[in-house]
C-alpha cells in the first residue's frame, strides 16, 4: 500500500507548482464570461445595445475557439505547451484590457472579442496537456485541480467586477480585470510552466525542445478521429454543455429577470465557482479510484436540478442558490471527468489535436447556447423556455457517457 502511494506523492512533489500555474492560467477561461453578466445592464444603458448584441461578443469568442481549437492542439503537440501558453495568455490579457476602450461601434466590439477568442482557443488543452504529461497514477486529481481554475475565475470575477463597476464603471472593470489576472498569471507561466512526456518524464518541454509525439502513449490523430470513444466524448461534452451554459453564463440576467437584485444575483452566480472547485477536487479524487464514466453520468443527470428548480421556484433567492451550488458541484465533477476520460481513452500521443477537436465542439455550444438564450429573452422577456429546452440535452449527454467502454491499455500505469 505504501509503495502504491509513493508514486502519486512523487508526482505531486516534483510538479505541484506546474499544477498551480496551470490552474491560474485556466482561470482566464472564465473571467470574461462571468464579467459580461455583471456589465450587461451598464453596457445596455450606456451604448443602447440589446442583450443579444452585447452577448454576441462572447459568442464570437466561442466561434473563434471552435475554429482554432484543433489547430492549437496540433501546435501544442508540435511546439510545446509553454510557447503556446505564453502567447495566448498575453493576447487574452491585452484584449481584455482593450475592452475598456470600446466606443459605440458594434464592429469594434466584435474585433476586441475576436482577439480574446484567439487567446482562449488554446484553453483548456494547453494547461491540461502539460499536466497530463507529468501525472499518471494521480492524473485524475491533478487534472481536477487545474480545472478548478475556472471555478476560481467564476467565483471571483462577478464579485470583483461588481466592485470595479461601482467604482470605475464598466470600462474600468475590464481594465482592472486585465491588470489583476495579468499580474498573477504571466509571472507564474514564465517561471513554472514546463511539461514533459508522460511515459518518459526525463524528457522536458523547456520551450526550445518540445517533447516528440512519438514518445507518448496513445492513439495517433487518425486513429483517434476514427475512434467511437472520441465521438461519444465529443457529443456528450457538447450536449451536456448546451444544457448548462445557456443558463450559467447568463446567470446574473437570468436571476434578475425573475426579480432578484443584481447584487444578489452576482453573489448567487459566484457560488457556481466555489461549488465547481469542490466538485472538481472531489471528482478528481474519485476518478483515480472508480471509472470516470459513471461520475460523468451521475453528475450530468443531477445537473437537471438547476433548470428544474429555476422553473419551479422563480424569483426565490434561496432556491436559486441551492440549485446553483448543486449544479456547480456536478458541473465541476463532469468537466473533470470529460478531460480525464479523453486522456485515458485517447492517450497522450495526439492529445492536443484530439481534445482540441472535442473542445472545438464544446466551444460551438458555448457560442450558440447563451446567444440563443438572450435572443429568446429579447423576444419573450423570459428565460423559462431555455430552461425547458435544457432538460433533454442533459439526458442525452448522460446516456453517451454511460455507453463508453473500459479504459484501453496504452502501456500507462492505470489507477487502482
Amino acid at each position: 500500500m505504501q509503495a502504491g502511494l509513493a508514486v502519486p506523492r512523487s508526482e505531486w512533489r516534483g510538479n505541484w507548482m506546474l499544477v498551480i500555474t496551470a490552474m491560474a492560467g485556466y482561470s482566464l477561461a472564465s473571467v470574461h464570461v462571468a464579467a459580461v453578466g455583471v456589465v450587461m445592464e451598464p453596457v445596455e444603458q450606456d451604448l443602447g445595445w440589446s442583450r443579444t448584441q452585447i452577448y454576441s461578443g462572447v459568442s464570437l469568442i466561442s466561434v473563434v475557439a471552435m475554429m482554432l481549437a484543433t489547430f492549437m492542439g496540433i501546435a501544442i503537440d508540435r511546439f510545446g505547451a509553454r510557447r503556446i501558453a505564453l502567447t495566448t495568455s498575453s493576447m487574452f490579457i491585452a484584449a481584455l484590457a482593450l475592452l475598456s476602450t470600446q466606443g459605440d461601434s458594434l464592429t469594434g466590439w466584435w474585433l476586441r472579442w475576436l482577439v480574446l477568442g484567439i487567446g482562449t482557443s488554446a484553453m483548456p488543452t494547453v494547461w491540461i496537456a502539460a499536466v497530463a504529461s507529468r501525472f499518471e497514477r494521480a492524473r485524475g486529481l491533478a487534472v481536477a485541480v487545474v480545472l478548478s481554475g475556472s471555478g476560481i475565475g467564476t467565483f471571483l470575477s462577478p464579485i470583483v467586477t461588481v466592485a470595479l463597476v461601482a467604482e470605475y464603471g464598466w470600462r474600468g472593470a475590464f481594465l482592472g480585470l486585465a491588470v489583476i489576472w495579468g499580474l498573477i498569471v504571466l509571472p507564474l507561466v514564465l517561471l513554472f510552466f514546463r511539461s514533459g512526456a508522460g511515459a518518459k518524464p526525463k524528457q522536458r518541454d523547456d520551450g526550445d525542445n518540445p517533447v516528440q509525439p512519438t514518445d507518448l502513449p496513445g492513439l495517433t490523430r487518425a486513429q483517434g478521429f476514427r475512434s467511437a470513444s472520441f465521438w461519444k466524448l465529443l457529443l456528450a461534452g457538447a450536449a451536456g454543455t448546451f444544457g448548462g451554459v445557456a443558463l450559467v453564463l447568463n446567470m446574473v440576467p437570468v436571476l434578475t429577470a425573475d426579480g432578484i437584485s443584481r447584487t444578489g444575483a452576482a453573489t448567487i452566480a459566484g457560488l457556481v465557482g466555489i461549488a465547481t472547485i469542490v466538485g472538481r477536487i472531489a471528482g478528481g479524487w474519485l476518478m483515480d479510484r472508480i471509472s470516470a464514466k459513471w461520475i460523468a453520468f451521475a453528475a450530468t443527470i443531477l445537473a437537471l436540478i438547476l433548470p428544474a428548480v429555476l422553473l419551479a421556484f422563480p424569483g426565490a433567492p434561496s432556491a436559486a442558490a441551492i440549485a446553483v451550488v448543486i449544479y456547480g458541484l456536478m458541473g465541476g465533477a463532469k468537466v473533470g471527468a470529460l478531460v480525464y476520460l479523453a486522456s485515458r481513452h485517447l492517450g497522450q500521443r495526439a492529445f492536443g489535436a484530439l481534445y482540441g477537436a472535442i473542445n472545438a465542439a464544446i466551444a460551438l455550444t458555448v457560442a450558440s447556447a447563451p446567444l440563443a438564450a438572450n435572443y429568446v429573452y429579447d423576444v419573450t422577456q423570459s428565460y423559462h423556455p431555455v430552461m425547458w429546452v435544457a432538460l433533454p440535452f442533459f439526458v442525452i449527454s448522460a446516456l453517451l457517457y454511460a455507453s463508453l467502454g473500459d479504459y484501453p491499455d496504452f502501456g500507462e500505469p492505470q489507477p487502482a
